[in-house]
């Protein structure tokens, strides 16, 4: 700490007293010589650096800690690094079990539960270590879920046979809950019931323990036994009532899990499916009020409020309230447009509307869901047309899935979904969904191996071994601050020679004066270095700030095109009159300017990519350092050349005096940073061993990943027959189900157009009875008067 601080004040004396001991020979060269012996003595301080730096690495633990909080924080691509970091770097210590669960826990929070499964299998394998002792209760709970997630029931039967080993101090409440939801799907509700009852209230798992307990009085209920047979009867007395089930028993379990509080959003979404359960079952037994007070308790922040929304629609109409029940759909319509149950909800809202007499509401609507449907029915229907190959069904899933097919070849979102959720539907897509991530991972992979690469053969190299990198800085500072020494000098010469000076010594001059800019800017403190990244990283921060510029104005020119596709669209179906050449002409030109705009953002991407490589060849080493050691070396020669010649006397008395009495401190300088040089290059010699370990394992997890990507292929070939057929069937039945609504608002519109003319004609039938009717009145009338002008024209006479 002392060497430090007479060293920062020597260089304070050197950069703000240089005026006044400039000329002074004797001054000059004791700094120069205090300085280069400060140097010589902090020599040793690189291999400190290295140390300190060492001793600054997170320990396993605080490492542990980083990955806990970005698993909390939903960080969890990066918390599987440090998690899997850890495994590989330290399998011998405490935290290993503890990364290894987390890393679990991580993995099924990204619904990547074949990975999730490996993770707790081995805490389950090595459960009598006392180390993984403590998590294998829970790690068997898990796997229960896993199971139960992958619809892996048969796998059940592993973890059964293991859930008696567990300690007795780790059955708590989330494995009771686990094996309740295990016997649940296997069948056996007797079980299921003891497990959910051991559940205690005010757990974590006390509101989802309590609603499958409804499940199962829900799957146990009998019908109520009929009325006995009337006297003289064959048999007893059929009802439609006398075969309901008996769901009483469920609707209290269901009502039990409304009355537990809401103290999460989980617990909240677990009884508003209490309250969804409840409105179905009293739907069921004809209970309709019962069940409208039900759905009513879903809130509207409810991830079910859209549901609740369409099926109380059809209570209201067993209820035979139709002005609440159009309400309710009207309510869903707005609420959420992209509900898949929105096209059916507003049918039967244009239903209710044309019953009720709104004959133009009733229209606008059936309208609209016609020219929502009709477009999707038409692509569906000649996707299904061209299509006969049920592998091709797999192709192109894959690639809209990932985002390569044209615009015009893509498949409506609505009808993907409805094929998602069909028979078989879930598994099928699940296959693509997982290629799909594979191959992405595996080109990220290959992203992350060139990058390496990269970085590996880089100039400044040393950046991914963060102890060498504070080496070589503190090396570095010192041969700056021997630099910013012989600057000091250099300037005292200059004071003490003839501005004309020529020949031999005058270029050494010009040539050491060529340099002093650059030396006068070398960093010598840790802040420089950071000051010098800093504006290395701005530097490219500008060029991809340019870039988001660009990429918004593509955004918007493919807005633009998206906008002017859609008033071609509206404009045909308004009935705007185009002529067929205009309309191709438009569409031509829009076509080319997409595969322009899409040409740019490849190029875009491309870019992207340079600029991250450009900000990790940032540090030492680069090119700004290159240029710094090609400066230190040209000065020092020149400088002391100069030096030497003045020595001579070729720059006169003052200036061999000067040359004479600095001299010594710049021959005792290179010495020392002869010594340095020495040290940077034995620390570059580290530098490339560990560089020569490193790619040597990158090569092998690039071999590692061909494999991996020659696997995938072979699987992707076994997966496209059998998931091409799920999906070619289930496209057709959302064919059948596109056309069926377009064919329901068909017979709305036509249902509508006669209800029209019966109306018209019931009003003309109307106006013609009144007519008659004021016909005859006015013709009895007309007799009355004449049968009296009759009577009375004798008595006249």
């Amino acid at each position: 700490m002392r060497r430090a601080v007479s060293s920062a004040i020597v260089l304070a004396v050197l950069a703000g007293q240089a005026p006044a001991f400039a000329a002074n020979a004797e001054a000059d060269a004791s700094r120069a010589q205090t300085e280069v012996a400060t140097i010589d003595r902090e020599s040793a301080s690189v291999q400190s650096a290295i140390e300190k730096a060492k001793a600054q690495r997170y320990t396993v633990e605080q490492r542990l800690a980083n990955g806990d909080m970005l698993f909390r924080s939903k960080d969890y691509p990066r918390a599987v690094v440090v998690f899997s970091e850890i495994l590989e770097e330290y399998p011998d210590t405490a935290s290993y079990p503890d990364a290894l669960w987390l890393r679990g826990e991580t993995f099924y929070a990204q619904k990547e539960y074949l990975s999730a499964r490996r993770d707790f299998r081995e805490i389950v394998n090595r459960g009598n270590e006392p180390r993984f002792n403590p998590y294998y209760g829970r790690a068997l709970a898990r796997l229960i879920d896993v199971c139960l997630r992958i619809d892996d029931i048969k796998g059940l039967d592993e973890v059964f046979s293991k859930l008696n080993q567990v300690p007795p101090a780790q059955v708590d409440s989330a494995l009771q809950y686990a094996k309740g939801k295990a016997y649940y799907f296997k069948g056996d509700y007797a079980a299921a019931q003891a497990a959910l009852s051991a559940v205690p209230n005010g757990q974590t798992h006390t509101h989802q323990a309590r609603y499958f307990q409804g499940l199962i009085a829900m799957r146990q209920a009998r019908p109520q036994t009929p009325p006995p047979a009337a006297p003289g009867s064959a048999g007893p007395v059929v009802t439609p009532r006398a075969t309901l089930a008996n769901y009483k028993p469920a609707i209290e379990a269901f009502r039990v899990v409304t009355e537990l509080p809401p103290d999460t959003d989980e617990h909240k979404h677990v009884i508003d499916l209490a309250w969804m359960a409840i409105g179905r079952l009293q739907y069921e037994v004809e209970n309709y009020t019962q069940a409208a007070e039900a759905y009513s308790k879903v809130g509207r922040d409810s991830p079910e409020f859209s549901t609740m929304l369409y099926e109380l629609a059809w209570v209201y109409v067993r209820l035979g309230d139709v002005q609440r029940a159009e309400r309710a759909l009207e309510v869903l319509q707005i609420a959420d447009p992209s509900s898949p149950t929105v096209g059916d909800g507003t049918l039967l809202r244009a239903d209710l509307l044309l019953r009720a007499g709104a004959f133009d509401k009733a229209l606008q609507l059936y309208t609209g869901i016609r020219e929502q449907y009709e477009p999707m029915r038409a692509k569906v229907e000649n996707f299904i047309d061209t299509t006969q190959d049920p592998a091709v069904y797999y192709d192109k899933l894959s690639q809209q899935q990932l985002d390569v097919l044209d615009q015009n070849e893509q498949l409506p979102p609505v009808a993907i979904r409805w094929a998602r959720e069909a028979e078989d539907g879930p598994m099928a897509f699940a296959v693509i969904d997982d290629v799909n991530q594979c191959k992405s991972l595996i080109r990220q992979s290959y992203g992350l191996i060139e990058k390496l690469n990269i970085i590996l053969n880089a100039t400044n190299r040393v950046r991914a071994f963060p102890e060498l990198a504070a080496g070589e800085e503190q090396a570095l500072s010192l041969l700056n601050r021997i630099s910013k020494m012989r600057l000091q000098v250099a300037k005292g010469l200059d004071d003490e020679e003839p501005k004309d000076l020529q020949g031999e010594m005058g270029q050494a001059r010009a040539q050491r004066r060529q340099s002093m800019g650059i030396i006068a800017e070398l960093p010598v403190a840790t802040s420089d270095f950071a000051e010098r990244d800093f504006i290395g990283m701005r530097q490219w921060n500008t060029v991809s700030q340019e870039l988001s510029r660009r990429v918004i104005e593509v955004d918007y020119l493919n807005a633009t095109i998206n906008g002017l596709r859609r008033m071609l669209k509206e404009d045909a179906q308004q009935g705007v009159a185009r002529a067929p050449s205009d309309v191709d002409r438009f569409n031509a030109e829009l076509d080319e300017n997409e595969r322009l705009l899409k040409q740019r953002q490849d190029e875009m991407v491309e870019l992207r990519r340079q600029i991250e490589i450009g900000r990790a060849q940032i540090g030492i080493g680069d090119a700004r350092y290159q240029n710094d050691a090609v400066a230190r070396v040209q000065f020092r020669d020149a400088l002391d050349r100069e030096v030497l010649l003045g020595s001579q006397g070729q720059g006169g008395s003052d200036t061999q005096r000067y040359a004479a009495r600095v001299k010594p401190a710049l021959d005792q300088a290179r010495i020392v940073e002869d010594r340095l040089v020495a040290q940077f290059a034995q620390l570059e010699q580290q530098v490339g061993a560990r560089v020569g370990e490193v790619q040597a394992k990158v090569e092998a997890e690039r071999l590692k990943i061909n494999g991996y990507n020659m696997k995938l292929g072979v699987l992707d070939t076994e997966a496209r027959d059998l998931v091409g057929q799920v999906a070619k069937r289930n496209f057709v039945i959302v064919r059948d189900k596109l056309r069926n609504i377009v064919l329901r608002a068909d017979v709305g519109i036509t249902e509508q157009a006669w209800e029209v003319r019966e109306e018209e004609l019931d009003r003309v039938h109307n106006l013609q009875t009144e007519r008659a009717r004021e016909e005859q009145l006015l013709d009895e009338e007309l007799r009355e008067v004449l049968d009296d002008a009759g009577d009375t024209k004798p008595l006249s006479k």
